[in-house]
């Protein structure tokens, strides 16, 4: 057991957070300690908050959208070296079951994600395997590095819908993921519109990014015919995680196209057949990222045609990071994306 402590913090039960003194954690074979220069706090870390996680256990340290530094290597590792500035993949994968087997390893029967199942990153240091770091530029802003895992999970969700050059894609929400895949998806050369009910959050998308943005209460219908004279967009990203957004996605959609739906919600998935079939719809579920998705996203951010750093509304320090996580959450839509910093 290693003998020294580290400040992380800790939500020990829906909307109570403690930051504390804890272990530093141990590295085992194969693993490397990575520690923490920022953490981007995720939608999933205030469902938890609030005590809505489908997934997590308490008590728990959050956060998975991770950059550090690497502090110890307890592994064979050609590329990666003490002092290596590194994005974490953040999900644990068993390797050996029907889907590791097909290379598929995101949508593992075992998967545990850090923050979630085990431990996270609003810490001081982390233990990830070696497998799971990507290493990033020395001069690239940690703040930019931690959002390599969002917009992974984004670029996902456009790599499963099988967006290219020329399609016209719809984004259901304008959260960070739904902005995300808006990005990955405008990076493939794609016509992209995005759509939310939120006017904080269409103003954001507007204003830092330029998107078109539509109200799904206003004349909707008739702003997607106008746009894609009268066929529908052929791809459609629902990242809303809304029962409601899930079932009137495919109404959104054209014939012969792809529904995509990457936000997550607890209920039943309602499609309508008529629809789905006279379609001959294509309809895809994205879970989480793989690592060739974070090499993408690195590969896009440093040539600017995903911008990163435009997300960030607000950062805070670790030893200020429960005052913070709690003030985020009461602003709501105001805070876009907030980041805990190392200090």
């Amino acid at each position: 057991m290693r003998d020294k402590t580290m400040k992380a913090l800790v939500l020990e039960e829906a909307y109570r957070l403690t930051m504390k003194e804890v272990p530093v954690p141990e590295v085992p074979e194969g693993y490397a300690l990575v520690k923490i220069l920022a953490v981007s706090v995720c939608g999933s870390d205030i469902h938890a908050y609030r005590g809505n996680a489908l997934l997590l256990t308490y008590p728990r340290i959050l956060g998975h959208e991770l950059c550090g530094v690497v502090e110890e290597i307890n592994a064979p590792a050609e590329d990666l070296r003490v002092g290596d500035k590194v994005s974490v993949l953040p999900y644990l994968s068993c390797g050996r079951c029907a889907a590791c087997r097909q290379g598929r390893e995101n949508c593992c029967t075992g998967l545990k994600v850090l923050g979630v199942h085990v431990e996270g990153g609003i810490a001081g240091y982390v233990s990830v395997p070696v497998s799971a770091l990507l290493q990033v530029p020395r001069d690239m802003d940690p703040k930019t590095a931690a959002l390599i895992e969002p917009l992974s999970v984004s670029a996902h969700a456009v790599r499963r819908g099988g967006v290219t050059a020329g399609d016209r894609v719809l984004v259901l929400g304008a959260g960070p993921i739904g902005l995300g895949a808006a990005e990955a998806a405008r990076a493939a050369g794609a016509e992209v519109r995005v759509a939310d009910v939120n006017p904080e959050r269409r103003a954001f998308v507007r204003e830092r990014f330029g998107y078109e943005v539509l109200d799904p209460a206003e004349d909707f219908d008739s702003a997607l015919r106008a746009w894609t004279g009268g066929e529908y967009p052929n791809r459609v990203i629902d990242s809303t995680g809304n029962r409601g957004s899930n079932a009137a996605a495919i109404h959104y959609l054209s014939a012969a196209g792809s529904l995509v739906y990457v936000g997550l919600q607890s209920d039943t998935l309602d499609i309508s057949d008529p629809a789905f079939h006279i379609r001959e719809a294509t309809v895809y579920a994205s879970r989480v990222a793989q690592m060739r998705d974070f090499r993408y996203v690195l590969e896009q951010i440093q040539r600017g045609t995903i911008r990163a750093e435009r997300m960030i509304t607000d950062t805070a320090g670790l030893s200020q990071a429960k005052e913070a996580f709690e003030e985020w959450v009461s602003r709501g839509g105001a805070v876009f994306k907030g980041v805990i910093e190392a200090e």
